[in-house]
């Protein structure tokens, strides 16, 4: 029952925000291609999108009955790799069902010379940044303070934890790992959850300094867009951040308190479906940089936003050393990414990956 309800809340999720990305990206880009915004509801590129989200949907149903059948015949352990397996396979999978309409956009793009009598331009609003385009950093107050609580309590019960703390739960909430209690092993909660929440408010950050990226064919109405973008998204960061501190609060407090195991697993359930549906419905609403805010009559016209793919290798990753700018919006989903030409980039991804590394080695 338990790996249903993870299929349900976490899989199913999955599929659906992959099936829908076609539909949320910019009107000026389509499959990580650049393209006159007027062009976006052109035919051919309508019959694209619903393939990519038939093909990717029915890839992700086979699986998904796949791994519900595999779920009558397999241990709680095999099940789990052959779900993460599955994963990795319908990512893969999809991508190459992306690369193939990729392909069909830059041929169409380079036989029918879309951009050749059109000026190309780009727009800059100079005060863009001085505008509210995120909710306030000081919100990171309370996941910080949360933390900082659970450290408190850490320090202070120490005695109380267990000789012996469980470490790792199955889907049924029965303990397949344990650690002997030590420092290490205490702070390691508390650690991620500062963690979490500096990564958080750093998200926050980035998204108030990112590149902006405006329609000079709609400079006014992209401008709006791209702030009420900006402004959900840092919310549901704020939020997203939030919840997931406090799961680790609860999961630290039910070292020391009777807090029944499949509750826990439950909330922790519960709390990703609320964030993952969340980001379902507010990319579905909003689109990427706002495209799908719909604020009056959208113009087209002669002037295009400059076509830049060539920095936009297979259309999803930006490499742009001559671009200051180190954080860029998706191309091809809704979000961000950095330009990879900027070894502080590559600093901050590095970063993120070890810190957490860090920490799990300290509970060893």
């Amino acid at each position: 029952m338990m790996n249903l309800l993870i299929l349900l809340i976490v899989y199913v999720p999955i599929i659906i925000i992959t099936a829908i990305t076609p539909y949320i990206t910019r009107k000026t880009e389509s499959f990580g291609v650049t393209i006159p915004s007027d062009m976006y509801n052109d035919e051919r590129f309508r019959k694209f999108r619903s393939s990519y989200a038939k093909g990717s949907s029915l890839l992700g149903i086979a699986l998904l009955i796949m791994l519900a059948v595999l779920n009558q015949f397999l241990d709680e352990q095999t099940w789990s790799i052959s779900l993460m397996i599955a994963t990795f396979a319908y990512i893969i999978l999809t991508f190459f069902i992306y690369f193939h309409f990729h392909k069909k956009m830059k041929a169409l793009k380079e036989t029918e010379k879309w951009f050749e009598k059109r000026k190309q331009a780009v727009t800059i609003d100079v005060k863009f940044y001085q505008r509210k385009t995120t909710y306030s950093h000081a919100w990171f107050f309370i996941p910080f303070m949360i933390a900082a609580l659970t450290l408190i309590f850490t320090l202070a019960f120490q005695d109380k934890f267990p000789d012996r703390m469980p470490m790792h739960y199955n889907f049924s909430g029965e303990v397949t790992d344990w650690a002997d209690k030590s420092l290490g092993v205490l702070l390691m909660f508390p650690l991620m959850q500062f963690f979490l929440a500096g990564l958080f408010l750093f998200i926050n950050y980035m998204i108030s300094r990112s590149k902006q990226l405006i329609d000079p064919a709609n400079p006014d109405e992209s401008v709006i867009q791209n702030i009420i973008f900006r402004r959900r998204w840092s919310l549901f960061n704020i939020i997203s951040g939030t919840i997931l501190v406090i799961l680790f609060a609860l999961t630290q407090l039910s070292f020391v308190y009777a807090i029944d195991p499949q509750v826990l697993f439950l909330l922790t359930m519960l709390f990703t479906g609320i964030i993952l549906i969340g980001s379902i419905l507010l990319t579905i609403m909003t689109g990427q940089g706002g495209s799908r805010v719909r604020l009056g009559q959208t113009k087209s016209g002669e002037v295009i936003h400059r076509d830049e793919d060539r920095y936009w290798k297979l259309g999803i990753f930006y490499f742009n050393p001559e671009d200051p700018a180190l954080w860029v919006e998706k191309r091809f989903g809704s979000g961000w990414t950095v330009n990879l030409a900027r070894p502080l980039g590559w600093i901050i991804i590095l970063g993120i990956i070890a810190i957490p590394l860090l920490i799990a080695l300290l509970s060893q």
